[in-house]
């Protein structure tokens, strides 16, 4: 979507991001919690370290795609 915005320089696509975002941080805090908070997990550590891993970096691309979208409708809007 940020891509998408920026080629298209469309602000408002731009700020729509954010309401993604948000749902991401929202899905990233419900699996962290979950993942987290295990108990009883002998063996099978290094699986849900990985999955930690894999749910902060896709939570981090959607804070950089917010930065886009951002930066995008500052460009086309002058507007911060």
């Amino acid at each position: 979507m940020s891509l998408a915005a920026l080629s298209d320089l469309d602000a408002e696509s731009g700020l729509d991001i954010k309401f993604k975002d948000d749902a991401v941080d929202s899905d990233y805090e419900s699996l962290y919690n979950l993942l987290a908070h295990q108990s009883n997990i002998q063996g099978v550590v290094e699986p849900i370290v990985l999955l930690v891993l894999v749910i902060r970096h896709l939570e981090r691309m959607a804070d950089h795609a917010t930065n886009i979208g951002k930066r995008v409708a500052y460009i086309v809007t002058g507007q911060r």
